[in-house]
């Protein structure tokens, strides 16, 4: 079994996740000009893929990166790779134990990630880990926990 799935195990259960309504800017006076409208995030369904994770792609500091939707992961852990396209500095240098899996410890490096957006649904300052010996990124609690819902309902996964 991969490292990374030794770290964390995907969650099976549904799992609700409810935030307070973001607070709202005050209406602005009409004689102001009018703010270019934001697109609405759409709510992103993903399907069980046979190995039985979620996988989808969200975009890392712009760069298109594919996780595993990971409930049961604390933050978002990155692949070496995956951190070096998302322009994320680092240096396996300072690598050092971050966690605990099945296999025994877990090396890598604490980030900050500047943000991170799923279908129109962007967070920012995330907190992440880029994984010494990782050939999968994990999005872990620390984006999920930006999130209005997050459920999973048999073989699919709703996050809005």
């Amino acid at each position: 079994m991969k490292l990374a799935f030794a770290i964390v195990t995907v969650a099976g259960i549904a799992i609700g996740l409810a935030l307070p309504a973001a607070k709202r800017a005050p209406a602005v006076a009409a004689t102001a000009p009018a703010a270019p409208a934001e697109a609405t995030p759409v709510p992103t369904v993903i399907d069980r893929a046979p190995s039985g994770h979620f996988l989808t792609v969200a975009n890392v500091n712009d760069e298109p990166i594919r996780f595993v939707v990971d409930t049961g992961a604390d933050t978002v852990a990155l692949t070496q790779d995956d951190a070096r396209r998302a322009h994320i500095a680092f240096d396996p240098a300072h690598f050092e134990v971050i966690g605990r899996g099945a296999s025994g410890p877990v090396r890598g490096q604490a980030v900050r990630i500047a943000g991170i957006d799923l279908d129109g649904k962007r967070a920012s300052d995330i907190s992440g880990v880029v994984l010494a010996e990782s050939d999968v990124s994990l999005l872990g609690q620390s984006y999920l926990r930006h999130m209005s819902t997050v459920s999973i309902s048999g073989d699919t996964m709703r996050i809005d």
